[in-house]
């Protein structure tokens, strides 16, 4: 990347912790400049205050985590905290045993085989001497425990599946919103497998802000915290989401002085261009943020952390497709969901 794409009017700025020449601003260029250094600890900062503030290591039976790799920027950025934490000396050490998980979703056989000859080269720079597993998202179509091999691309042989559900359901909207709880099953189904509770996921805060929003819009307005806050705790598994305050912006930064972008693969499958909410959602914070309202993820962020259920699911039942708080089997857009896949490829999934 370029280093000018990061510096914009650097005129008089002063680092805010240090009184040194200002080079990199966070979210809200109006506010917090920092130099090299103090921008480096800020963001560093970012990801372990999420995790020491819910207190999820404090059990020493319970370390062990999995942690996702889904070859975009965040993902990296997650690699290489972990990485930073574990080898840490000056600061207290993250006490956390990590098993890495490259979760791919791209379904070309010569793509898939790239991303397992570049994670070969990571493994040799980051947490080389932790257990590394590829899985594809595909995953999730499987129908009971399954034994993972560590020497090549689990989950392959159910990609036919994995594609004929997502043609089954018929409007786009949903389409994308099944596509992201199928990946969350695919989490908790390794998890499973692999007797971990706990799955670190490289979310971050823009890709929460939007799902804030989306899910709004397919009326999940009541359900919003456990959905893009730090931990989303569910039976015998726990999703924590520890880049929920770093932006996007000072993921790529970070990346960019710390040299990690040689790390990204290009993992995911291409974005379908069909108009859907997240679409439509994507297309309005990008509206939002070229028109300089920087606070907007960080608003909706800050708003959907405070919104809890207080009427569905008051006995702790769940909806049986997403798992948010629902009175009845399946909520009400999980049943919208279902009514427009055809075939009997969805039933798999509510159990």
């Amino acid at each position: 990347m370029n280093f000018n794409e990061f510096v914009t009017d650097l005129d008089g700025k002063r680092c805010v912790k240090c009184e040194k020449d200002a080079k990199f601003t966070g979210v809200d260029p109006k506010k917090a400049w920092y130099c090299q250094e103090c921008f480096i600890q800020m963001v560093r900062n970012k990801f372990r205050s999420a995790l020491s503030k819910k207190k999820i290591y404090k059990d020493a039976d319970a370390r062990e985590t999995l942690i996702v790799f889904d070859g975009t920027p965040s993902g990296a950025f997650l690699l290489h905290q972990i990485d930073d934490a574990l080898k840490q000396i000056t600061y207290k050490r993250l006490m956390v045993k990590p098993t890495v998980l490259v979760l791919v979703s791209v379904t070309d056989p010569e793509k898939i085989q790239h991303v397992m000859d570049r994670v070969q080269d990571i493994k040799t720079a980051l947490l080389e001497n932790v257990d590394w597993i590829i899985a594809h998202v595909a995953c999730c179509m499987y129908t009971e425990v399954k034994d993972f091999d560590n020497t090549k691309c689990n989950g392959t042989e159910k990609i036919p599946e994995y594609i004929e559900m997502l043609s089954a359901c018929t409007v786009p909207t949903y389409r994308e919103e099944l596509k992201r709880i199928m990946r969350e099953k695919c989490l908790q189904k390794i998890s499973e497998a692999l007797h971990i509770s706990k799955c670190m996921v490289p979310d971050d805060a823009d890709i929460l802000g939007r799902l804030a929003i989306d899910q709004l819009c397919l009326g999940r307005g009541g359900s919003l915290s456990p959905i893009v806050t730090v931990l989303d705790k569910r039976n015998n598994f726990m999703l924590i989401r520890p880049l929920c305050d770093v932006s996007k912006k000072e993921v790529v930064i970070y990346n960019y002085l710390c040299g990690i972008d040689k790390h990204c693969i290009q993992i995911a499958g291409t974005n379908s261009e069909v108009k859907s909410v997240q679409s439509l959602t994507d297309s309005f914070i990008r509206t939002l943020e070229d028109e300089k309202f920087y606070s907007t993820i960080n608003t909706v962020l800050s708003t959907a952390s405070k919104i809890h259920n207080t009427t569905s699911g008051k006995d702790g039942s769940h909806c049986s497709l997403c798992f948010i708080e629902s009175a009845d089997d399946l909520c009400a857009t999980c049943l919208a969901i279902r009514k427009t896949c055809t075939g009997d490829l969805i039933n798999r999934f509510i159990q």
